[in-house]
């Protein structure tokens, strides 16, 4: 049997991940662990309260809101009020950007019950591809805890930026992460896209910081050895400087980038032709809907000619209201839907 796993906040949250609506509160919480963390706070913290009016005791504007108002606003050459020039916007869009990397990589903690059922599907399932609508690298981290010779298959014509070790032959295990990955990296002049599995590079270099960020902001100019946030790593084929390639939370995302047509057309290819799809930990956001017509798209297209009718799964927690839009998304295709998390999945598929 052929399965897809369908990966969303939801799965990252039982690692101790944020999911995406408790990420801009953490921005600013106090919780920096270098200048650079402390720098970004005290002007992200000015940033919001200055363009959306909030005092640091306030609810938090959602990711989403933040990342579409800079991303149209320096698209179009806009400003966000007097103070907030598009320059101004890109330089907050990296630190923003360098903030959220360093807390997807900092909250992570190893769950029992998650390595099991990943454990299940690589291991037991004999065909089993991942989708992930998460930047993080916790699916590789467990992945590569169950087998370090795992081969992983990003489905983005990329390279490995540092190759450890001679590449054994092993089981190659697909991911394709539809809005891009907090250890992929882009170069802009040649278009190569790398990406960084084992976290040599850090995360002020994959926002890709450029010399002008610290004449804008006071407090970066404050930083002590401001030189060390250009990126020294360059691209090996170009030698160009390289950055982060994502697609932001926001709801009119862009895909259109290199490698984000390969990702989507491998991800249709891979639901198309499975037997069984396993929803963890996502809800079905209506800012999703790109994603949600290529789950029907895929759903529908070979239907009339499949010897077995496809079956979904679905692993939430406390989530009724989700599984409510599943059932009207997917009708009688729906062929279980567990509210009680991994346990009560693992109890299932025992």
């Amino acid at each position: 049997m052929k399965t897809t796993v369908i990966l969303g906040a939801g799965f990252s949250k039982n690692s101790g991940v944020p999911i995406q609506s408790e990420i801009p509160k953490l921005l600013v919480s106090g919780n920096e662990k270098n200048e650079l963390e402390y720098a970004s706070s005290l002007i992200i913290r000015r940033f919001l309260k200055d363009v959306y009016r909030h005092s640091d005791t306030a609810i938090f504007p959602d990711l989403d809101d933040i990342f579409t108002c800079i991303d149209i606003a320096t698209n179009s050459g806009h400003h966000l009020g007097i103070n907030y020039s598009p320059r101004h916007l890109r330089a907050i869009r990296r630190l923003l950007v360098y903030r959220v990397f360093s807390m997807l990589e900092n909250y992570f903690t190893p769950f029992r019950e998650v390595r099991e059922l990943l454990n299940h599907f690589v291991k037991e399932s004999q065909d089993t591809s991942f989708i992930a609508l998460n930047w993080d690298t916790v699916l590789e981290k467990y992945l590569l805890d169950i087998n370090p010779d795992t081969a992983i298959n990003y489905c983005n014509s990329g390279r490995l930026w540092n190759m450890r070790k001679p590449s054994a032959p092993g089981k190659i295990t697909k991911i394709m992460k539809i809005h891009g990955s907090s250890n992929w990296l882009y170069c802009d002049n040649c278009r190569a896209l790398f990406y960084d599995l084992y976290n040599d590079i850090p995360f002020h270099e994959k926002a890709g910081f450029q010399s002008t960020d610290t004449e804008l902001f006071d407090e970066l100019k404050a930083i002590s050895n401001k030189e060390d946030l250009m990126g020294s790593c360059r691209c090996s084929i170009c030698n160009n400087g390289i950055s982060s390639h994502i697609a932001t939370f926001r709801y009119r995302k862009s895909f259109r980038a290199n490698s984000f047509p390969n990702v989507w057309k491998e991800a249709e290819d891979e639901l198309t032709n499975s037997d069984k799809w396993v929803f963890i930990g996502y809800s079905l956001p209506e800012a999703d809907y790109e994603f949600k017509h290529l789950l029907k798209l895929a759903e529908l297209k070979l239907q009339h000619v499949k010897p077995e009718n496809l079956s979904i799964h679905v692993i939430l927690l406390n989530a009724q209201e989700a599984i409510l839009q599943y059932k009207k998304f997917f009708g009688d295709r729906l062929t279980y839907a567990c509210n009680g998390g991994i346990k009560q999945y693992l109890d299932f598929i025992k």
